[in-house]
């Protein structure tokens, strides 16, 4: 059964801050863990420095805390800003 995780980061829109593409890119780069199959990393519209991260994995969804990839990211990319995480399972 397919499920993900979602990471959403908001670093707020003060200043001139913007996340680049290239630190999207090595962020995305870095996403790696057995059984994820795509790691997606989007920024905001109409705030250019929030983004969000989806993680779709193809194993057996684990604890309710989610992964040890996400449960790390969330850890660490709480030193940029407010940090929510949720986890969605799939219908099928």
């Amino acid at each position: 059964m397919a499920w993900i995780e979602i990471i959403k980061v908001r670093m707020g829109g003060a200043g001139d801050r913007e996340i680049d593409a290239g630190s999207l890119k090595k962020i995305k780069e870095t996403l790696k863990a057995p059984s994820l199959a795509e790691a997606r990393v989007y920024k905001n519209i109409s705030v250019s420095n929030d983004l969000v991260i989806v993680l779709t994995w193809l194993k057996a969804i684990p604890t309710p805390w989610g992964s040890d990839l996400a449960h790390g990211l969330t850890q660490e990319l709480k030193r940029y800003g407010l940090v929510d995480y949720s986890a969605w399972a799939g219908l099928d």
